[in-house]
């Protein structure tokens, strides 16, 4: 019995014959022709398939790639390319010419119309309004607020203060000459008897008083009656010639004036409509036709040859290679390919599993 080396692990018991003798048989009878296959596998793959996928791979660069590719670079550069610049230059004439054609409006008529306008607006308020206003101011505004102002003042000084002075001076004769002796009487009276002076000198103050009243009160009341009256008669009258005046003016200005200017404003502002109109239906009629002729003579024969080029190279370029493609793959790499895969779901299905079944019974293993 051999002593095992300082530094080496025991060697475990060793498993029995009966056991590892069906193993190497099925690892001879299984696993090597396992690995023969998979040898056999990354040989193919290397000599036979790698060179294959090369060889298609050139033939399709080749003959279906490169052609493809010259074909879309020569359409793009003969047919897009050449409709782009042609559209890009079609657009900018139009953007040009509906800008050149919107200048010279603005130029020779907006412009020179509204500096007409702007003229005779200047011009009418210059040389008619101005003159009319100042005429009136002159000469109906500022005599009526003369008048006005002389018809205060004379009343002021001819009718009030004569009849304040008249006041004034009945009150003061009044009591002067009457209120002084009533009262000096009153005294005395009531010194030397009542019966005898009272009664007097009552019937003299009721007579007085009377007196007063008709030949004085009632004569200045109604002198300030009838001179408020006259005042407010003249104010009337010189209120309605004004009113009256003011009116005439006004209706011979919005007839003779603002009616005609109005009317020739509405004239112009229509016949400028008129003329954008006209312009933009031009414009639009231009554009129309234009675009029905670059889609009827440009972009429809264009796309009716490049619907028919597809058509053509699809019937007699891309569907045969694509075809013979399928066809060699089928047939081809496609076969060994499932072969390959039935030969494995083969050895899975009745060779592995029941041969993992069998070790893991045979071990007294779980599965």
């Amino acid at each position: 019995m051999t002593t095992p080396l300082r530094g080496e692990p025991p060697a475990g018991p060793e498993a029995p014959a009966w056991i590892t003798w069906p193993i190497r048989a099925v690892a001879l009878i299984v696993v090597l022709p396992l690995r023969l296959l998979w040898e056999l596998a990354v040989l193919a793959n290397r000599f036979v398939l790698v060179p294959v996928g090369r060889a298609l791979g050139w033939l399709l660069r080749t003959f279906l790639l490169a052609p493809l590719l010259w074909l879309l670079r020569q359409f793009l550069q003969w047919v897009l390319l050449p409709i782009w610049h042609a559209l890009r230059w079609a657009v900018a004439a139009l953007v040009t010419g509906v800008a050149w054609v919107l200048r010279m409006l603005l130029r020779f008529v907006i412009r020179p119309i509204g500096l007409a306008i702007v003229a005779v607006l200047v011009f009418v308020g210059r040389w008619v309004l101005l003159p009319i206003g100042r005429t009136l101011y002159n000469w109906v505004l500022a005599p009526i607020g003369r008048g006005f102002a002389w018809t205060l003042l004379a009343v002021y000084r001819w009718v009030l203060t004569p009849i304040g002075q008249a006041i004034v001076w009945a009150l003061d004769a009044s009591y002067r000459w009457i209120l002084t002796p009533i009262g000096r009487a009153i005294a005395w009276t009531v010194r030397a008897a009542y019966r005898w002076i009272l009664t007097p000198i009552g019937q003299a103050i009721v007579w007085t008083v009377r007196a007063a009243y008709r030949w004085v009160l009632r004569p200045i009341g109604l002198a300030i009656a009838w001179t408020a009256a006259t005042i407010g008669s003249a104010i009337g009258w010189t209120a309605r010639m004004i009113g009256a005046a003011i009116t005439w003016a006004a209706r011979m200005i919005y007839r003779w004036l603002l009616r005609p200017i109005g009317l020739a404003i509405a004239w112009t502002a229509r016949t400028i409509g008129s003329a954008i109109g006209w312009t933009a239906r031009m414009i639009g009629a231009a554009i129309t036709w234009a675009a029905r002729l670059i889609y009827r003579w440009v972009l429809r024969p264009i796309g009716l040859a490049i619907v028919w080029a597809s058509r053509i190279i699809y019937r007699w370029l891309l569907r045969p290679i694509g075809l013979a493609i399928r066809f060699a793959w089928r047939y081809t790499f496609g076969a060994l390919f499932r072969g390959i895969a039935a030969s494995g779901r083969w050895l899975r299905d009745e060779v592995l599993r029941p041969t993992r079944t069998a070790v893991r019974a045979a071990l007294g293993l779980r599965r």
